[in-house]
């Protein structure tokens, strides 16, 4: 009896010992646990901070400005490309290659490859051997040296220094350089010729202002 009572005892005592180490065992997993969480929400947030931060004032204008920057840009048409169909720009057009169809852009178009089909653009500028179409510009038409155009030009203003076949309706000044073929009529706020230009066609100053023809060859 006396070792069985001892033996009691002794499993009492292991028991007693095994409950407390678990219960710290258990107490350092928790104080673990708890650390782990802790350091986990304080990650996330951070970086929830860094996910709904909003970009500063200088970083949205240069945003801005780049997109404004694209819209007013330039399309080119390189040399070697061709489309066969008409072009509708809302920036500027760099024409190098070959276009067979008309072209209508809102900014500048510079042309200096092969079109055949009517422009129309803000301003034009044609130095190319040949072009077939009419011209259209709010603004000025330029037509370098030795560059041939098959078709009417209308413009605000106008310098010829290559070769036109068709009628130049300006509300503005033109300008016929020495170098400068002009078969077609020409009407216009005012004229210059230069020496060595060729012009075929009647020539008029029907925008021009404060000048009444009629009144002043009338008798008095």
């Amino acid at each position: 009896m006396a070792y069985y009572k001892g033996y009691n005892e002794d499993a009492t005592k292991e028991a007693a010992n095994l409950e407390e180490v678990s219960e710290e065992e258990d107490q350092v997993n928790a104080d673990i646990l708890d650390s782990f969480f802790a350091d986990e929400e304080e990650s996330l947030s951070e970086k929830d901070q860094e996910e709904v931060s909003l970009p500063d004032e200088d970083t949205a204008v240069t945003a801005a400005d780049t997109s404004r920057a694209k819209q007013e840009g330039t399309t080119v048409i390189t040399k070697g490309t061709t489309i066969n169909g008409s072009i509708i720009a809302d920036c500027s057009l760099d024409i190098m290659g070959t276009i067979i169809g008309n072209i209508e852009c809102l900014g500048k178009l510079s042309i200096s490859g092969k079109v055949v089909g009517d422009s129309m653009a803000s301003e034009v500028f044609v130095n190319t051997d040949r072009l077939e179409g009419s011209i259209t510009s709010e603004g000025s038409v330029k037509i370098a040296q030795q560059t041939i155009v098959i078709g009417d030009v209308t413009a605000a203003s106008a310098a010829i220094a290559g070769a036109v076949k068709g009628q130049l309706d300006v509300t503005g000044p033109v300008i016929i350089d020495s170098t400068a073929v002009v078969q077609g009529d020409i009407k216009a706020k005012a004229i210059q010729i230069n020496n060595g230009a060729v012009v075929d066609g009647h020539v008029s100053l029907d925008y021009a202002t404060g000048i009444d023809l009629n009144n002043i060859f009338e008798a008095k």
